[in-house]
């Protein structure tokens, strides 16, 4: 069973999109959002975001886990990346960036493990997208 599955961003507690059964008793998700975007030149912009984020009630995740306490902070997600349109059009778009999960305390209950405390998350991302 998942938190959270692929390319989704609820906490859903499923096995997988497709299959499994539906488990409408999930700990929900509060999400804050800041980001700005900066035209660097015609062609190149830079784009910033940051995710603050709180499981809106840890009961099923505490029942799913045996644990005790389970906090309600998942975690700070900032991202920063560039986007390059080189013929100014839409025709040819780059994005390129790298992202971070800052982890709570929330996050930390679920996945620590006694031999190996869960770490500051990375991942960079790559999409060019040809329109004709």
């Amino acid at each position: 069973m998942n938190l959270v599955n692929r390319e989704s961003l609820i906490p859903d507690l499923r096995s997988s999109k497709t299959q499994g059964q539906s488990n409408f008793v999930n700990p929900g998700l509060q999400l804050f959002n800041i980001g700005a975007d900066f035209e660097i030149t015609p062609k190149l912009r830079l784009i910033s975001n940051a995710n603050f984020l709180w499981f809106d009630n840890t009961e099923t995740l505490k029942l799913l886990t045996f644990q005790e306490n389970i906090h309600r902070k998942i975690g700070t997600d900032l991202s920063l990346g560039f986007e390059y349109r080189p013929w100014l059009s839409n025709n040819l778009i780059m994005k390129l960036g790298v992202s971070s999960l800052i982890p709570g305390q929330g996050f930390r209950d679920i996945y620590n493990n006694i031999d190996v405390p869960v770490r500051t998350l990375f991942a960079a991302f790559m999409d060019v997208e040809l329109t004709y």
